[in-house]
């Protein structure tokens, strides 16, 4: 089951692969967004829930925007994350 989960190299290479350059002494992040969608109170609950557990600060979120949708608002997040 857990190699539905790994990644194809064929897909990106320079995204899946940190690379094994010596004089590079950072590891590369790798982006991933996150987009919350929905009512205002369901999305400020949610972004509090991601802080409680210490992934997010609030101020990363960018401010909440409508949609064009009665009630339904929209943000997002990118996170850089160290894999390997």
């Amino acid at each position: 089951m857990d190699s539905e989960f790994r990644p194809n190299p064929e897909t990106n290479p320079e995204d899946i692969t940190p690379s094994n350059n010596p004089q590079e002494s950072f590891p590369k992040k790798y982006p991933v967004q996150h987009i919350l969608r929905g009512s205002r109170k369901a999305i400020i609950n949610t972004m509090h829930s991601l802080y409680a557990v210490g992934y997010a600060e609030i101020s990363e979120w960018t401010p909440l925007q409508p949609t064009g949708l009665p009630g339904e608002f929209i943000t997002m997040m990118t996170k850089y994350l160290s894999l390997g």
